[in-house]
């Protein structure tokens, strides 16, 4: 309770600081405002959908005002700001130390310091050239508290989008906070004129949550970017590599894969010199404590290396071309996922055979099937040894590189989803238009 008043308390400051703009303002525009905590040129992987929806939009009719975390590298221009939680200003200090209070008490990390400074920038962007729309990405968590009170100010339609689920994310995994997520999660779904999720199982459980807002939840699968240059495998290196490029945290980790390597190599089917398995990129610190002993035999063998930290693109790009197969690690702690990591995309583009983990039925499985691209899939919890003899027969003759399906290629480019978001908006433009 003390948290659910804090947080009306936060929204009651915020929206009451100014006088209510008229209802009409930004009819009939077709400029949204976007709040994307993770925006290019930053590489952690949930800036690469909003970016997409940046770059594609203006070509269905749709310019976006996006209001970001700052970045490496990262300059603000009229339609993009970069912001700090710092660069709140005057009267939205006391937002921000307000915002900073409740990040203390919060159970996971919302990024709400974040909220002052991008609320001040959108609020006073969209006095000058008010917004038909807002949408937001998460997480984060504060982009979509950001569009709350956005659309509470305004009066405009509002899309929310989860790149990850709210209730029942495997990630966000602290019994006593189910509660905290499940509110948060129906205040979002109650408010928003619609609801992304990035794939069916997801949008599926989401309507059985909130069944008064089934017709309200729609899929916008992740993708790719049709101008991005797909990586060109060139994989004739020495020794073979089998690369993980991208992150590892949670319930994603290679405990069993290290184990098979491990048993192979000690006995003598698995020699140093003719495979490097290669992770690189953010790992926490306990991502490899269920396999510590096979990873020290293996690193001291030369056949797994640890390249920790968020890489820069050109380096994981780079590590995935001299791949001859690459580890996908789509790993839940349980029986099941509803989530696609965003690497998977990339993934199939590159051409490259993929070894994965997913559960039977995991949206993450369906893609791979279908993608056209040689792959090894691996249930949770299947033996070891038959992991080993698997794993041994791509080892000693590993798949030669393929043409992603057509299915795939239409599927997931980012221009044609940008194409049903424009209409989506349009639709909820001109509904609040006639009210």
């Amino acid at each position: 309770m003390l948290r659910r008043a804090a947080c009306y308390a936060a929204i009651v400051l915020v929206v009451s600081s100014e006088a209510p703009s008229p209802q009409d303002a930004g009819r009939g525009r077709r400029l949204i405002q976007l709040f994307a905590f993770h925006f290019p040129p930053s590489n952690a992987s949930g800036a690469a959908r909003p970016g997409r929806l940046a770059r594609y939009l203006p070509d269905h009719g749709v310019e976006c005002r996006v209001t970001a975390c700052a970045a490496p590298g990262a300059a603000s221009s009229p339609r993009t700001a970069y912001l700090e939680p710092g660069d709140a200003r005057g009267k939205w200090r006391l937002a921000l130390w307000l915002a900073k209070a409740l990040q203390r008490i919060a159970p996971y990390n919302e990024q709400l310091p974040w909220l002052a400074a991008a609320l001040e920038h959108s609020f006073n962007a969209n006095r000058a050239e008010p917004a038909c729309a807002v949408l937001s990405t998460s997480p984060p968590l504060a982009a979509h508290l950001a569009a709350l009170l956005f659309r509470l100010r305004f009066g405009v339609p509002w899309i929310a989008d989860f790149r990850d689920p709210l209730a029942g994310n495997p990630f966000r995994n602290r019994p006593w906070a189910r509660g905290y997520d499940e509110w948060l999660e129906s205040l979002i779904v109650r408010n928003a004129s619609a609801v992304l999720l990035t794939n069916d199982p997801a949008a599926e459980r989401l309507r059985k949550r909130h069944p008064e807002a089934a017709p309200k939840i729609h899929v916008l699968w992740n993708g790719f970017d049709p101008q991005s240059p797909a990586v060109r495998p060139a994989p004739a290196v020495s020794p073979r590599r089998l690369v993980h490029a991208g992150s590892l945290y949670g319930p994603r980790r290679p405990d069993a894969l290290l184990r098979a390597l491990a048993s192979l190599y000690r006995s003598g089917r698995l020699q140093p010199g003719e495979w490097l398995v290669q992770f690189i990129g953010p790992f926490e610190a306990d991502t490899f404590a269920g396999c510590a002993e096979a990873l020290d035999s293996l690193q001291k063998a030369g056949l797994v290396e640890l390249r920790g930290g968020l890489r820069p693109r050109e380096e994981l790009d780079a590590a995935v071309a001299q791949a001859s197969l690459l580890l996908l690690l789509d790993l839940t702690g349980s029986a099941e996922s509803v989530q696609v990591p965003a690497k998977l995309f990339d993934y199939i583009r590159s051409g490259l055979p993929v070894v994965a983990w997913s559960p039977p039925g995991s949206p993450t499985r369906s893609v791979l099937e279908r993608s056209g691209l040689p792959c090894l899939l691996f249930e949770p919890g299947e033996p070891e040894n038959q992991i080993a003899e698997r794993l041994l027969a791509w080892l000693e003759n590993p798949p030669s590189p393929a043409q992603p399906s057509e299915w795939f290629l239409e599927t997931f480019d980012g221009a044609r989803q940008a194409g049903h978001v424009a209409r989506l908006i349009e639709d909820l433009a001109g509904t609040a238009a006639k009210r």
